[in-house]
């Protein structure tokens, strides 16, 4: 009987803390989730002003929606603004996926005007080789920038695209995949753009 309730006390104690600590570590990652959900947060709006200037993006009324389109590089849900005057959409901020990057995805904010005027690129993150393939990074080179005010057309359209492909974005010594896989993501992204006021209005 003593051994019962011995065996009982201790299973009781290792239950007792096992539930404790598992509190814990849920406690610490809800603590840790949230924070890295606000530095992200706080990432994008920075990105956003880069993209749109303070000085364009402030004549305009912001509305955010939730999208899904092949264009952007997988089916998830993008964040999408649209910036409208007086009740008409002008510009769309759009977050899209270059899937084919050298080391996995590629995210990046594209902004340009409905008719297809690019305004701004920048890459929100990535994983490609440091040295080589972080060139699409605005605090590594000013790569990322040659997109501004290039346009897209139609699928036809080889603005955007690579210099070796007939196009007027240059590629970074040694690496070819990575500027190739931002680049088409571009022209997808802004090809989506063109679409919005059929595919959303």
């Amino acid at each position: 009987m003593k051994d019962f309730k011995k065996i009982l006390k201790n299973s009781f104690i290792m239950s007792f803390f096992s539930v404790f600590f598992l509190c814990v570590v849920v406690y610490v990652n809800f603590i840790t989730k949230s924070q890295i959900k606000n530095q992200n947060e706080k990432e994008k709006k920075i990105f956003l002003q880069q993209v749109v200037p303070d000085i364009i993006y402030n004549k305009y009324k912001a509305k955010k929606y939730l999208v899904k389109n092949k264009l952007l590089g997988d089916l998830k849900q993008h964040n999408l603004w649209l910036l409208f005057r007086n009740e008409i959409p002008k510009i769309a901020i759009i977050e899209s996926t270059a899937p084919d990057g050298y080391s996995g995805s590629i995210y990046i904010l594209v902004a340009a005007y409905l008719n297809g005027k690019i305004i701004g690129v920048r890459v929100l993150s990535h994983k490609e080789t440091p040295g080589i393939g972080d060139k699409i990074e605005i605090s590594i080179s000013n790569w990322i920038t040659k997109f501004k005010n290039l346009s897209v057309i139609d699928d036809q359209d080889n603005r955007v695209l690579l210099k070796k492909y007939g196009g007027k974005i240059d590629q970074f010594t040694g690496a070819t995949i990575t500027p190739q896989a931002v680049t088409n993501a571009v022209k997808r992204t802004v090809i989506f753009i063109r679409n919005i006021p059929f595919t959303i209005f």
